[in-house]
């Protein structure tokens, strides 16, 4: 691994929990000398791409991080037509509304919006959701091309994040083949105990799905009227951003 290589995955690490690490922790996860973490972490910190917490020595990404992201969000522009479908969606449901895209074959969380003492979804902005636990996860992976999904599932770690994800391999192919034939995705309690969510595609102009809209709220508000509203709710709302990306439908 050329250095290159170890900046890039020291900086991409930090994109995932712990977010504040120490050079000696880098060093052992990541299997390089300290010499060799510590003299690409000065460079990072040099460009304020990370900062040093002076309590506690160890770093996370800096302000250079944030204003790239920004420009990123700009460029691609679904905040700025989807802020107020979240806005009312929220509203509407006292859930919180997620907006994912997909990094390679990465679902991210993108943007989260919550109102007032309702409920709150906790993770943060940029985390990486599992491909086979939670909607957005899910529907992010099931509109990858087959092989891609079969190649990730034979070479990635499956994570077990609860009693109820699954993990075996047909099975979520199965799933992944439901949610694309369906147009949206559900998960009870697959990434978070106590949780429901539901998830709709969002297509760019030429339909391509790169993102999703999606509802998370507590388990046991759900009936079968309220999940039946939620979801025409989130597909309208999904359809809305689409177009307004300028997708004119198949």
């Amino acid at each position: 691994m050329n250095s290159y290589e170890k900046l890039i995955r020291i900086l991409k690490r930090f994109g995932d929990p712990p977010y504040e690490m120490g050079i000696t922790e880098l060093s052992k996860e990541m299997g390089v000398s300290k010499s060799g973490i510590h003299k690409i972490i000065r460079s990072l910190v040099r460009e304020s791409l990370l900062v040093q917490n002076p309590s506690t020595r160890k770093y996370s990404l800096g302000p250079l991080v944030f204003r790239l992201g920004n420009v990123y969000s700009d460029s691609k522009g679904i905040w700025d037509v989807s802020h107020t479908i979240m806005h009312s969606l929220a509203d509407r449901t006292g859930a919180s509304v997620l907006i994912g895209i997909r990094e390679g074959d990465d679902p991210i969380l993108a943007y989260k919006l919550g109102i007032g003492d309702k409920y709150i979804y906790q993770g943060q902005t940029g985390s990486r959701f599992p491909f086979n636990a939670g909607a957005l996860g899910k529907l992010l992976t099931a509109f990858l091309p087959e092989d891609r999904i079969r190649r990730i599932l034979k070479t990635r770690n499956i994570e077990k994040k609860t009693p109820y994800t699954e993990t075996d391999p047909e099975k979520l192919m199965e799933e992944y083949w439901k949610i694309k034939k369906q147009g949206y995705a559900v998960s009870i309690e697959e990434n978070l105990i106590g949780a429901f969510g539901m998830a709709a595609p969002i297509r760019d102009r030429h339909g391509n799905v790169w993102a999703c809209l999606s509802l998370v709220g507590p388990k046991e508000t759900f009936t079968p009227d309220v999940v039946d509203l939620w979801l025409s709710l989130l597909r309208n709302g999904a359809d809305e951003i689409s177009s307004r990306l300028g997708f004119r439908g198949v």
